[in-house]
């Protein structure tokens, strides 16, 4: 296999060059990155000539919290090599070997240990952010050149502008259609809910370009009287090519239906021999005398014939069907019999509807970034917009003078997670950071990344940009020492994964070398930490539900090594050394409920929605109740909510005085509500005795106060009472489909006494004794069909 070809040279902490350039550093997981990033730190304020300033250091990453992880682990490398060198060193904080080889390159002691004090001390001032962080905070300082006002504010409200665009498009562009061209388009699943995943996709993604509008369609003009003329066009179009190829169509499809049963395929919904479907239709054309039917009626066009009573337009003759039939034997290379008729079904049953998302999607992208404007905010993909130099015909000379203050103002740029850069933050790394042809180069650009983990396209990241950055890398270095599997694991996986690489991805896995001093599992003689389950896909949750239980019952130990504060031991294997991965969240709640039938603790590690959880139902029957104290049905269903806890024995037995006191409560709490704030009416209504209560269930305490924070801060920003909080509560909590912000993923690391059940993309960086991947045998989900594409990547 190809693979990415340029070989990896070995990394070494303390002679990788520093000298300008570009430079990739390529690392598995667990090999080591942030200890190597902030090494380098280490190594650039500290180098004898030309040692760099903080300011000039530019450390981009890709969440917050990996942010402020990264800021405290160079912190933490500058301080250690400090005490390394004052000799301060407390018992038992031994300096590891890279530090102790580090320090014996040092001559100049005492300047050395100026340049350290200057660097801890500038610390809180260099740019250690997020890609969008970075872009904002440049934004800021060249307002000016870059035509915004003195303050960018980036967009806080939860997606309620853009759920407000969408809602105004439906209402003022698509309700207005013919009935029938409306109802033909909810055929083909188009609603609400469709236009607001892809405008979010659109603004999540600067980096998709849209296709341009057809020139049956305008922007400026409403979309109703467009879209009606647009379609008598598709139907005369169609008319032709079916009386032109029709029977041929026929012939074609039954031919290819003997060759696929001969090769023992599926060859549903064609026929092995014509059956007159084709003079069926072409009478149905003729019955309408020249009238254009209605978008609706086309889409149901059926052949009553056939048992399965299959709709000849949408599901038999329409090429999607076609191809998805033949591509597994034939491949998808393979001509489509009369082009040109499959070309023209292809644009009658899905033209209306290719012709509106379109349509959407430009005035959509257009209104979100207007509209904003018009409040003072932008959102994440406007940042990335506001710096972005362009390419060729797209460049843009304003972009290109705010890169050039950005070239000149940092030296070094180090970049993680390089894996999930888009193609336009790419353009904005590769224009401030590199050389021109022929020119030398200013400054150090190193990127760390993962090409296997581009494959997962997160945050809009994608292997044909990883390649290239690396082809554009000067060099290309690797880190090999595996520092979190057993040795007997990392052989196993070298010798599952080194040979045929990733095959789909045409990507070669190279070998890493075991290095973990963190303990491992102590498995039977003859027993590998490598296995392979037999699973039955109908009975899957249990299956691995009773692993679990079993390999719990297992007189099997957890060898830890010693550290600074406590010897070497052995301790037995417990729930919270066992991890469950699935590749969906839809996986990963089986999992939790089949765990809960087996009664095994569980805790779904996810980025799920903080407004999802039992601690967001009960602080929302706190604030229906605030609205109106004395609702008796309100005060039933808080008390019944896990703040107050009341069992149905005591709710119904509770006298009217037990009511009228609940009530009064109440009342002093909304009344105070204003004055003192959702926190404070939490607090008082939960006291001692009900914090310690919801401490006991795990987590729930913490994704209430999680969920409060947030309400609060909406209620202090927009001047909300608690009945209009509560209608955004509720808001939030029914949205089911709603993308999900950073600041409302769960937070709460409670119980972690339980199994973890933990999805892909929530995965990164953790690490247990025991990981089930119960699904891994499965094929990757093939995207859904019905809605087109509207766009293309830069």
């Amino acid at each position: 296999m190809s693979g990415l070809c340029a070989p990896l040279q070995p990394f070494d902490a303390n002679t990788f060059p520093l000298d300008p350039g570009v430079r990739l550093l390529e690392a598995s997981a667990g090999t080591g990155k942030t200890f190597a990033l902030a090494h380098l730190v280490l190594r650039l304020v500290t180098r004898p000539t030309t040692p760099l300033t903080l300011q000039q250091l530019l450390v981009v990453t890709f969440t917050e919290a990996a942010a402020a992880e990264l800021r405290d682990r160079i912190a933490r490398r500058l301080q250690q090599a400090l005490t390394l060198l004052e000799g301060t060193a407390a018992l038992g904080q031994e300096p590891d070997a890279v530090l102790l080889a580090w320090l014996e390159q040092q001559h100049d002691r005492r300047t050395l240990r100026g340049r350290l004090l200057l660097a801890l001390d500038q610390l809180d001032r260099v740019d250690i952010t997020t890609i969008h962080g970075f872009c904002r905070r440049t934004l800021q300082r060249r307002s000016l050149e870059a035509g915004l006002g003195p303050a960018v504010e980036l967009e806080t409200d939860d997606g309620e502008r853009l759920a407000q665009v969408c809602h105004d498009y439906w209402q003022q562009q698509v309700l207005p259609l013919p009935i029938d061209l409306l109802a033909g388009l909810q055929q083909r699943g188009l609603e609400p809910k469709v236009l607001e995943g892809l405008l979010r996709k659109l603004d999540g993604d600067p980096a998709l370009e849209l296709d341009p509008l057809p020139a049956e369609l305008e922007l400026e003009q409403p979309l109703a009287p467009q879209l009606e003329a647009l379609w008598p066009q598709l139907w005369v179009r169609f008319q032709r090519e079916w009386h032109l190829g029709g029977a041929a169509l026929e012939q074609a499809c039954c031919a290819a239906a003997a060759d696929l049963k001969q090769a023992g395929a599926k060859y549903d919904p064609y026929l092995l021999k014509p059956s007159g479907r084709d003079i069926q239709v072409t009478d149905w054309i003729a019955a309408l005398d020249g009238a254009v039917p209605g978008y609706a009626a086309v889409l149901e066009l059926s052949d009553s014939a056939r048992k399965a009573g299959k709709a000849l337009l949408r599901e038999v003759y329409h090429p999607g069907p076609y191809v998805k039939v033949t591509a597994p034997v034939e491949g998808e290379g393979r001509p489509l019999p009369q082009a040109p008729l499959l070309e023209a079904i292809a644009a009658l049953v899905d033209g209306p509807a290719e012709g509106l998302l379109l349509h959407f999607a430009h005035w959509g992208r257009r209104e979100l970034a207007q509209r904003r404007g018009r409040s003072g905010r932008m959102g994440y993909g406007q940042l990335l917009e506001g710096l972005d130099p362009g390419d060729g015909e797209h460049s843009d000379q304003r972009h290109g003078e705010l890169i050039a203050a950005v070239a000149d103002r940092y030296r070094v740029a180090l970049v993680d997670e390089f894996q999930d850069t888009d193609p336009i933050q790419w353009r904005i790394l590769e224009r401030a950071f590199t050389a021109a042809a022929g020119q030398p180069a200013r400054h150090l650009l190193v990127m760390v990344g993962d090409p296997k983990q581009a494959i997962y396209r997160f945050r809009g990241g994608e292997l044909a940009t990883y390649r290239l950055a690396r082809d554009r890398a000067d060099s290309v270095y690797g880190l090999t020492e595996n520092r979190r599997s057993s040795g007997a694991l990392v052989a196993g996986f070298n010798a599952l994964m080194v040979g045929p690489g990733l095959l789909r991805s045409d990507l070669d896995v190279p070998p890493v070398e075991a290095c973990a001093t963190k303990g491992e599992l102590l498995l039977p003689e003859g027993e590998l930490p490598l296995q392979l389950l037999e699973l039955d896909k109908e009975t899957l949750g249990e299956q691995v539900a009773g692993l679990c239980l079993q390999l719990l019952q297992r007189p099997l130990l957890l060898r830890l090594p010693p550290r600074a504060d406590r010897p070497g031991r052995d301790r037995a294997l417990e729930p919270g050394d066992l991890c469950l991965l699935g590749a969906r969240h839809n996986e990963a709640e089986d999992l939790r409920r089949a765990l809960e039938r087996r009664n095994l603790p569980s805790r779904l590690v996810s980025r799920g929605d903080v407004f999802a959880t039992e601690g967001a139902t009960g602080l929302q029957r706190l604030l229906d109740a605030l609205a109106d104290p004395g609702h008796a049905g309100r005060q039933r269903l808080l008390a019944a909510s896990p703040l107050l806890g009341w069992s149905a024995e005591r709710i119904v037995a509770a006298p009217p005085e037990a009511w009228d006191g609940l009530a009064d409560a109440l009342s002093r709490l909304a009344l105070a509500l204003p004055r003192q704030g959702l926190m404070a009416a939490l607090g008082q209504l939960l006291r001692t005795e009900g914090l310690a209560r919801l401490s006991l269930g795990g987590r729930a305490l913490a994704d209430l106060q999680q969920t409060a924070e947030r309400v609060q801060e909406h209620m202090h920003r927009h001047g909300l009472g608690a009945a209009a909080a509560a209608d955004w509560l509720r808001r939030l909590r029914l949205d089911r489909d709603r993308a999900v912000p950073e600041a409302h993923q769960l937070h709460s690391a409670a119980a972690d006494s339980s199994i973890a059940v933990v999805t892909v993309h929530s995965s990164k960086g953790l690490e247990y004794p025991v990981v089930i991947c119960p699904y891994l045998w499965m094929s990757p989900a093939q995207p859904k069909a019905g809605i087109p594409s509207v766009g293309r990547r830069w």
